[in-house]
């Protein structure tokens, strides 16, 4: 009869942990989808307000805790120009969503991407004040995503549009950006089917690509 009781419950925890996988898998799916449609700071609002509703709900998941992030900082990057003040507190949250995803894996690639990002964000509240203290930390993440993951495309785009936008004289520029986009290229070439893993980039390298093979006016 123990034994019977033993069995039932061992079924039953099964059956409720299958349940409430199946319900978190479809919750991500639906805001994963609508994330990759986003093309306003509404959409990505709204989009980082669903993934944090999923992680309240899945503490021990750091995907959702991810795309929070990632939401927030699509939100923040258009307001800079119109209004600083927003623009750093909805980044503040970005910082908030993503410290927490850090304690669940620290040594995820991806996060390690997302903190490079977030890093530029900060760049563009003060960017002559800022660019000293940033560039290195900017470029610290990004070599430590590469680190934990070589096959990380992300990595290695971000870099890319970080040294596109950095002056000549600082090692910036088309030229230089160049190798870290053709990287990125072969990387996203690789890339298989990522489901509900981050994704982006890729049609963005293709542009910085594009734009970084054309030839200087004046040539």
């Amino acid at each position: 009869m123990k034994n019977f009781f033993l069995l039932l419950t061992f079924i039953l925890t099964a059956t409720l942990l299958s349940a409430q996988n199946a319900q978190y898998t479809a919750a991500m799916t639906k805001a994963v989808t609508a994330l990759d449609s986003a093309k306003t700071p509404t959409d990505f609002q709204a989009a980082a307000n669903t993934f944090s509703r999923i992680a309240a709900a899945e503490p021990a998941e750091w995907l959702p805790l991810y795309y929070a992030a990632f939401g927030h900082l699509n939100t923040a990057f258009p307001m800079f120009e119109q209004d600083p003040a927003k623009a750093t507190l909805i980044l503040d949250l970005a910082q908030a969503s993503l410290d927490k995803a850090k304690t669940l894996a620290p040594q995820e690639s991806e996060l390690a991407v997302m903190q490079a990002y977030i890093l530029i964000g900060r760049l563009m509240e003060n960017p002559m004040a800022k660019g000293a203290e940033i560039t290195p930390q900017v470029f610290g993440e990004l070599g430590k995503a590469a680190a934990l993951n070589p096959e990380n495309p992300r990595a290695a785009f971000l870099h890319g549009t970080y040294v596109l936008n950095m002056p000549a004289f600082y090692g910036g520029g088309a030229a230089n950006a160049k190798p870290h986009f053709e990287k990125a290229a072969a990387l996203f070439e690789k890339e298989s089917d990522r489901g509900l893993l981050p994704h982006w980039g890729e049609k963005a390298n293709v542009y910085f690509l594009e734009k970084v093979n054309q030839p200087e006016k004046g040539n």
